[in-house]
């Protein structure tokens, strides 16, 4: 590295490697990149330094090439440390996101839940409303028929009263044909009558089976 390169040559020439110095040194440079390179240098220096000591009687340039080599496996360790820490942060955001990916589908299952309720409470209250008009509908369908059997039974008396005046009436005259005339009035009535009693029971039965629906 330059900046190294740069401060070792000022140090033996007795010279305080500073961020200026080193700058003149090699030329060029930012101050803030020289400044981090000399932190690391003297961060470096000390270590170095004990190892000389500790192999003095080592040449010179094979404790430069194992001071090099040095150098290199700390380089490379950093370099690994900072993938590593970037893969790390990456994976870090990853998750992140699909936490976010995670509570953003909770929070949309949720509102469609709240939806679909709402729907059928909606749909309750609607067969609710139905089911009451059925049930008022079948209740005085009830009560026409009750009515009207009791509409039939009294039209049955009356019928077997004036079969009775017409058989026990002697010759033709008008009392005669009177009764005779009343009764069939009379049957006809009872003929219509017992049509809508069959109307009404078919009402009923059809109102029943839908009552039934509902509440299955």
């Amino acid at each position: 590295m330059r900046v190294f390169e740069a401060a070792d040559l000022l140090l033996e020439q007795g010279i305080r490697p500073t961020q200026q110095a080193v700058r003149e040194q090699i030329g060029s440079g930012s101050l803030t990149t020289i400044n981090k390179a000399l932190n690391d240098w003297w961060r470096t220096l000390g270590e170095r330094i004990t190892r000389q000591q500790q192999h003095p009687e080592l040449p010179e340039p094979v404790l430069n090439i194992a001071n090099q080599l040095w150098d290199r496996a700390l380089a490379y360790a950093e370099n690994r440390f900072e993938e590593q820490r970037q893969q790390l942060k990456r994976s870090e955001m990853e998750l992140r996101n699909q936490v976010a990916l995670s509570e953003q589908g909770g929070h949309q299952a949720m509102q469609e839940l709240q939806s679909q309720n709402g729907r059928l409470l909606a749909r309750c209250e609607k067969l609710a409303d139905e089911k009451y008009e059925l049930e008022q509908k079948l209740l005085k369908a009830d009560e026409q028929q009750f009515r009207l059997k009791t509409d039939i039974d009294e039209l049955n008396r009356k019928l077997r009263q004036q079969e009775l005046i017409a058989t026990g009436s002697q010759g033709g005259g008008e009392a005669l044909i009177e009764a005779r005339v009343r009764l069939s009035i009379q049957e006809e009535e009872l003929m219509r009558l017992r049509s809508r009693n069959d109307e009404l029971n078919r009402e009923n039965a059809m109102l029943r089976q839908q009552l039934q629906k509902q509440a299955g």
